[in-house]
């Protein structure tokens, strides 16, 4: 995995401004879509039916996005979204309501001929019933809700009038100029904007001549092309190109400034016979070569409906003539894991959007089984990751490990729990206003839109505390069982409402952004110590090349070391760090120490096994039997691997104390950057600002887990320090071997000052880093004094009055 998404905040809750555009026909109906949903007077279709989709348009200097989208729920509205990167993300958008259901299309443009001071860009529209729309639009703060679109701004055109009603299968635009594909293969340019649609020239049929067909012998003449699939309008060398895909594999290309076609080429596979052709995507010319890469999409009817991609090269050169000759297949990519959303294509690399995530392949390699694709991570993996519904994650591993740790005190697991899943549900990028409130529908909780709204935090977390207490769940494990699926249902309705719909890439800027139904994202790599703490070293090489400070013996330790963590956190999973995470900042109701106490003993007994089982009263005797034989033979994979990966780290390490060092470095590494601002220095908060702030929050989740497996790790090898130390040192040094024990156990302490200043540092938990050391690192003053000294190192002096305040 190299990167993940990163919400936009304030994408998701924007409010509408209603406005309709009327119909000088004077008609009102929509063509039903393909769920058959409709509301209004059905018509016969004439262009693609409606489908959620989405684009962004960028106009202006500095660049302005508009964002549009169209829902298949919604067929006749068109939403606009307004935004500018050095502003907050914009509170209100434009909702236009059109009388006729919108096929999956819209075009935005900065309009510079008969533009006024009130329009700043018009914008492209097609109904279903084929009534093409002009509309030139300002402002969106300048349109009032529930307002009718002014007739003087807008132009609408039947285009079933202008081509004996063959149906619309594609259509393209670009300033001036909307361009329809037909079932029929034919081509039309519509100067919709640019002439009068009376003028003579407004309507320009794209049609073979057979001088052309003659020359290039590919197109045979008196043969006509299959259905037009998709179209495509590019700039090369300041020339407008109108590239066109049929359905049986041909391509065309057409020069829209003299309508002449300078390319006809049949697309073939080699090794596939009988191939629909479905889309067509065209990537940026390189300057230096003149190709430009063109990706097509098509299905292998004969062998399970795979679809795949090919991307091929387009060479151009530009002299007297334009000329275009097309290379074979340069690279093919199968999408058999996951649908396909979306396609972007720049000169040198590829973006393919699919429902499992993004990925990303460079061009420039010939040989697709030689390069490894990079994998970007979509947000549902972060929100399945948090609501305990993915496999590493599982609520399943929680309710044991609560049970094993609340053994004497059952009565406290049922609030430790849902404390433990309310803070997560309320989480930035988790939590949407919409998803609870259908979730909360299903458990019969009805509120009028004023009253949901007027609902703060606090009172909506009460609503589902009673949910809880009105189930009667005097059963521990029966509570969680109703928080599984209380958190099932919210994130199959997060889902839902978050699909992904298109790309956004300017790729000379390095930006990958994401349009979701209800939201917007943008991607990210992830930073070195996210790549280490991953594992990700054993891949891309030296440990110190991510910034770890060692010397150069001792990046193989390190890498063994991080071994040795990820075993014991994958031995447990993700749900302790949640229960650790909660003793630290939620109510307590168990200390840190007891926590971490319970659980070595799970690692070296495995006694959560038969603790915990037999208080889930949902597992039957058999599964329950099964679960413990599992557990036991899980301990003992896990104990068999621990002892050779630390042999592995004696072997490397020689000594302890070498070992140790490297601990500390690690933990060093884990730290922040400490970063000093200008106080008198104007805050700015915008769509920049609040990016940096979920990325932030991202890598400190990163780091406090791995501070955490770091604190787990070190205790572990302080609870079987006798073992571990008879072996590292010889007979008769058992004062090497007290002196490394207690400093293993001053690391454990330092390893919580780590995770507690680096989760302050970059979530801003305020005063609960005082409360935190005050639990765990009393035992003296020689102790305070070096943690507010260390605090006052790190940047966190407010926090030192309050280490040295607390008791001896």
């Amino acid at each position: 995995m190299e990167g993940m998404e990163v919400p936009i905040m304030g994408s998701d809750s924007v409010k509408w401004t209603e406005v309709s555009v009327p119909s000088s026909s004077g008609e009102n109906s929509i063509v039903p879509h393909s769920d058959g949903h409709s509301t209004r007077t059905a018509t016969t279709a004439f262009a693609p039916l409606t489908r959620d989709t989405a684009s962004c348009s960028v106009i202006g200097d500095p660049p302005l996005y508009l964002v549009w989208r169209i829902h298949k729920v919604r067929p006749h509205t068109l939403e606009l979204v307004q935004l500018s990167a050095g502003e907050e993300f914009p509170a209100t958008g434009l909702r236009l309501n059109f009388p006729h259901g919108l096929s999956p299309f819209a075009f935005i443009f900065k309009d510079q001929i008969g533009s006024t001071s009130r329009n700043f860009c018009s914008l492209y529209a097609l109904t279903v019933t084929g009534v093409a729309y002009l509309l030139k639009l300002s402002s969106i703060s300048a349109y009032a809700s529930c307002s009718v679109f002014p007739q003087d701004d807008f132009v609408e055109v039947n285009l079933p009038a202008y081509s004996n009603y063959e149906p619309v299968t594609s259509v393209t635009a670009m300033p001036g100029c909307l361009v329809v594909g037909r079932g029929d293969g034919s081509v039309a340019c519509f100067q919709l904007g640019t002439l009068h649609q009376t003028a003579s020239g407004f309507v320009h049929e794209l049609r073979d001549h057979s001088a052309i067909g003659r020359l290039w012998g590919l197109v045979s003449r008196g043969r006509m092309a299959g259905a037009v699939q998709d179209l495509v309008i590019s700039e090369v060398q300041e020339k407008k190109l109108l590239f066109v895909l049929h359905i049986d594999g041909i391509i065309q290309v057409w020069d829209l400034l003299c309508y002449s076609r300078v390319l006809g080429h049949k697309l073939t596979i080699p090794t596939l016979d009988g191939a629909s052709y479905l889309r067509l995507w065209v990537g940026e010319v390189d300057c230096d070569s003149g190709v430009i890469p063109l990706a097509a999409l098509y299905k292998r009817t004969m062998e399970g409906s795979i679809d795949m991609i090919s991307v091929y090269s387009l060479h151009s050169s530009f002299g007297d003539r334009m000329t275009l000759s097309l290379e074979s297949t340069m690279q093919t990519i199968s999408l058999e894991e996951g649908a396909h959303i979306d396609v972007k294509v720049a000169y040198d690399k590829i973006w393919i959007l699919k429902d499992n995530g993004l990925v990303f392949h460079k061009l420039s390699c010939m040989n697709a089984a030689k390069e490894e694709a990079r994998c970007y991570a979509l947000q549902e993996d972060f929100v399945a990751d948090q609501l305990f519904q993915s496999f590493e994650h599982s609520s399943d591993d929680l309710l044991l490990i609560m049970h094993s740790i609340f053994s004497s005190a059952k009565e406290q697991i049922m609030p430790f729990v849902s404390s433990i899943f309310l803070r997560r549900l309320f989480l930035p990028g988790v939590y949407n206003n919409n998803v609870l409130r259908a979730t909360l529908l299903d458990y019969n909780k009805h509120w009028t839109d004023s009253e949901f709204q007027s609902l703060n935090a606090d009172r909506l977390k009460t609503e589902i505390i009673s949910l809880v207490e009105h189930e009667g769940f005097s059963e521990s494990s029966m509570s969680i069982c109703w928080w599984k699926s209380f958190c099932a249902r919210y994130f199959h309705y997060w889902c839902k409402s978050n699909e992904p719909l298109a790309l956004l890439v300017q790729s000379s800027e390095g930006v990958v952004g994401l349009i979701r139904k209800h939201s917007l994202s943008l991607f990210r790599d992830l930073e070195k110590t996210e790549l280490l703490v991953d594992g990700s070293s054993d891949e891309l090489g030296d440990p110190v090349n991510f910034g770890v400070d060692l010397p150069d013996d001792e990046d193989e330790i390190l890498t063994e070391v991080i071994r040795c963590i990820t075993r014991i956190s994958q031995q447990f999973g993700k749900s302790s760090s949640a229960i650790f995470y909660e003793s630290l900042f939620g109510t307590p109701s168990i200390s840190s120490e007891e926590i971490i106490r319970r659980l070595l003993k799970i690692l070296q007994t495995g006694d959560y096994s038969s603790l915990a089982l037999n208080n889930l009263s949902d597992l039957s005797a058999d599964i329950a039997w099964e679960k413990e034989l599992s557990d036991h033979r899980s301990l003992r994979k896990f104990s068999v691997d621990m002892l050779l990966s630390l042999h592995a780290l004696l072997k490397k390490a020689v000594y302890w104390g070498k070992v140790l060092n490297v601990i500390e470095s690690y933990l060093q590494f884990l730290v922040p950057q400490k970063t000093r601002h200008n106080s008198g220095a104007e805050t700015i908060f915008n769509i920049g600002s609040s990016i940096l702030v979920q990325m932030t929050s991202q890598i400190a989740k990163v780091m406090f887990e791995s501070a955490w497996s770091i604190l787990l790790f070190v205790n572990y090898l302080v609870s079987i320090s006798g073992q571990v130390m008879g072996r590292m040192f010889p007979v008769g040094s058992r004062a090497a071997c007290s002196e490394q024990n207690h400093r293993l156990e001053w690391l454990s302490k330092k390893a919580v000052v780590r995770l507690l200043t680096t989760w302050t540092k970059m979530r801003v938990v305020g005063g609960a880093l005082a409360s935190c050391v005050r639990g765990w690192l009393c035992a003296g003053k020689a102790a305070k004094h070096a943690v507010a000294a260390r605090l006052v190192g790190l940047g966190l002096c407010r926090y030192r009055r309050a280490v040295l305040a607390t008791g001896d």
